[in-house]
């Protein structure tokens, strides 16, 4: 089973990442995880605040790094130990950097930022999701834990394995329901009318493509679940053209407060390309997201 042993999470003292603090430090106490709070200062907001206060860089770092603290102490994260930082640059970049100095394998962050509206993903978690090298939670900005419901879904690729692997972790922690999900496309596709460009196609006989494909995705799942503690789990497949659809659909139906799926990686570049489901399901999704990076990803800031 996946273990977290490092998280790091994006403060921008929004309730936003409140809710992303309080879920880490909830994650962390499962495993006594590590668990770095960081604060990214932009350049401009940093000169201001200089100016403004006659500081030097580190009377600057020393102000917001106060600021920091007393968000975490009301925050209601627990007593857990917590180290915190600030940063000034970039705060994609800066949280980038985070993630590789104290070698993160979660980052967390709140779904929006001050500037967001409700329901809107912010850019820079958008961005963390794509490239920053640990797998990123993004939390709604209404969760609070424990999680009731949670998919994982499933491609029967390696990083849909990993998901899995991390979708089971946190419902054991949570005595959540834990639904592994496949969506079918095939024979939807190949039965499309595609208003006669292509030549019929031979009659596709539905049930036994569904049982086929439930038969090898229980294959798939049962090492990945042998010996869980997971009070309820179930191996679905649904059959449907679009698979975002299909994944919203089930976040509805079960009222899941948690997605964990992976994104698709080109190794031979080093840098993530996520893949079009990701994106739609993290822009529309009702819940929170934990997107799982393919084994051996890296991003290198420039």
């Amino acid at each position: 089973m996946k273990k977290f042993h490092c998280i790091v999470v994006a403060i921008d003292f929004s309730p936003s990442s409140r809710n992303a603090l309080c879920e880490a430090a909830r994650l962390a106490a499962y495993e006594e995880s590590a668990l770095t709070v960081v604060h990214v200062v932009e350049q401009e907001l940093a000169n201001a605040i200089g100016q403004s206060l006659k500081l030097d860089v580190a009377g600057v770092i020393a102000h917001v790094h106060k600021s920091l603290e007393h968000f975490i102490a009301q925050s209601g994260a627990g007593a857990m130990p917590i180290a915190s930082e600030v940063r000034i640059g970039n705060p994609f970049v800066s949280l980038v950097l985070s993630c590789q100095k104290h070698k993160a394998d979660l980052l967390v962050m709140g779904s929006r930022g001050s500037q967001h509206g409700i329901g809107q993903v912010g850019a820079v978690a958008a961005q963390c999701v794509r490239k920053a090298p640990a797998e990123v939670l993004i939390v709604k900005e209404d969760f609070t834990g424990p999680h009731r419901h949670v998919i994982a879904c499933v491609d029967l690729s390696e990083t849909s394995a990993k998901a899995v692997q991390f979708a089971r972790r946190i419902a054991e922690q949570d005595g959540s329901r834990l639904d592994c999900l496949f969506v079918d496309q095939s024979t939807l596709r190949l039965s499309a009318d595609y208003g006669g460009y292509l030549p019929p196609l031979p009659t596709l006989d539905t049930a036994k493509a569904i049982d086929a494909w439930q038969k090898e995705l229980d294959a798939f799942l049962e090492p990945l679940l042998r010996n869980s503690t997971v009070r309820e789990k179930r191996n679905i497949v649904m059959e449907r053209m679009g698979i975002r659809d299909a994944i919203m659909e089930h976040i509805q139906e079960t009222q899941a407060s948690l997605v964990v799926l992976g994104t698709r990686g080109k190794t031979d570049l080093r840098t993530l390309i996520t893949g079009t489901t990701a994106e739609k399901v993290l822009q529309h999704a009702p819940c929170s997201i934990l997107a799982v990076k393919p084994d051996g990803f890296e991003y290198h800031v420039a």
